[in-house]
């Protein structure tokens, strides 16, 4: 268990530079959206009311107040999500690849240390994990800091004051934040789930080269068949209510986990070799 930490503690540090990198990225992108959405936002106002000769209830009763739709759907947000998204999941791949690249293979390195094989692959998996969750709590304090933005800008009669409740029920905060400790676990789950497919996907291209790759999309392609089970049964059938699909969900994920932990496994002692 100790060269497991020891190996979390490793991979994490390997890409700390560039995950710190892309928090501030995504820090000043957001802020810079929430200074521009609502400059851009008070400049209209200004300027219809000063054409219409308008008050700021009458303005509001006309054209409508400012709301934190405003910058949810704004593209500085959208933009900065998709941004870190999609490095974290070219991270999924270079987090294998790069052991593999350069003059002198690193990965002979990992495999060759008095520790079971299957704890590099743990490593990795858990370091995607912490990183994904923590740009979930760097994005909770992001709002928080927007939130003052706005407010510091908008005056309160032309904004409205919305709950958390309300804004987290947004499409894309209710994907990064489910309602419910079980959609929690089971949206990350899936994600966890996902990202081990994807391992050992790699791992097939790894130990059979050309004919890995084929063997790895063809074992993508099942994994997400299976996963998808529950929603394909509704799809045919239309009996399962929410419950009974969110339930096979979790019994296909944990499925699906349990075989590509079992093949990365496999791979990684009989058909890697140093």
């Amino acid at each position: 268990m100790n060269e497991y930490f020891k190996l979390v503690n490793f991979e994490v540090r390997r890409f700390s530079k560039l995950f710190l990198t892309l928090i501030v990225a995504v820090t000043v992108v957001q802020i810079i959206g929430a200074f521009m959405t609502s400059f851009n936002f008070m400049e209209r106002v200004e300027t219809t009311m000063a054409q219409k000769q308008l008050g700021e209830s009458e303005y509001v009763l006309e054209y409508g107040a400012y709301n934190f739709q405003n910058f949810i759907f704004s593209e500085y947000f959208i933009l900065s999500i998709v941004f870190a998204a999609t490095i974290l999941v070219i991270y999924v791949f270079f987090i294998w690849y790069r052991d593999w690249l350069g003059k002198s293979s690193f990965i002979y390195r990992l495999l060759m240390l008095p520790t079971a094989r299957r704890n590099i692959y743990f490593a990795k998996l858990t370091a995607i994990l912490l990183f994904v969750l923590c740009l979930v709590g760097v994005q909770i304090a992001l709002i928080e800091v927007v939130q003052q933005i706005i407010h510091g800008i908008i005056p309160d009669q032309l904004r409205v004051d919305q709950s958390k409740a309300y804004i987290y029920s947004f499409d894309v905060l209710s994907f990064l934040y489910p309602k419910t400790p079980l959609l929690f676990i089971l949206l990350y789950g899936l994600g966890a789930t996902v990202v081990a497919v994807v391992f050992t996907a790699i791992l097939f291209e790894r130990s059979y080269h050309l004919k890995g790759i084929l063997l790895g999309a063809i074992y993508i392609i099942i994994s997400i068949l299976v996963i998808a089970i529950p929603v394909i049964i509704q799809d045919i059938t239309g009996y399962l209510y929410l419950n009974e699909i969110i339930g096979l969900t979790a019994v296909t994920s944990i499925l699906t986990l349990g075989v590509a932990l079992y093949l990365a496994d496999y791979l990684l002692k009989r058909k890697i070799n140093v």
